[in-house]
């Protein structure tokens, strides 16, 4: 059976409304978009949604008692509430450089890992 998804392209600010037709899994066209990267949205978007993720976790000895965080690539949509629980567990001691690793192989994807945002030194 025929079906349609829409979307709206969050991949620049022009937000182009998107249609997708297709049957099953199977993607027949995608409609209104105005670049390549809104095609690569809607077909992401309907096989494997994926979210970015930014938050904050506490962090002991340093100026500010929350050090900005981010997973380094966008993960799975019905994911993203257990990720911010498991990045909230975390409990960094200072110092902190931005960059730094707290977390690989995140959620179990290889590729995935949870980034300090900026850099902390330690206070006493």
């Amino acid at each position: 059976m025929l079906e349609m998804e829409q979307y709206t392209c969050t991949n620049c600010p022009m937000g182009c409304p998107l249609q997708l037709t297709h049957e099953g899994e199977n993607i027949l066209e995608v409609f209104d978009y105005q670049c390549n990267r809104g095609l690569k949205y809607a077909k992401q978007e309907f096989s494997d949604p994926r979210r970015s993720l930014s938050t904050t976790v506490a962090i002991s000895h340093a100026r500010w008692a929350r050090l900005p965080v981010k997973v380094s690539a966008p993960i799975p949509k019905d994911r993203v509430i257990e990720a911010a629980r498991e990045i909230h567990q975390l409990q960094i001691e200072s110092p902190v450089k931005r960059g730094q690793v707290l977390m690989s192989n995140f959620l179990g994807e290889k590729d995935i890992e949870v980034v300090a945002l900026r850099s902390m030194e330690r206070i006493s």
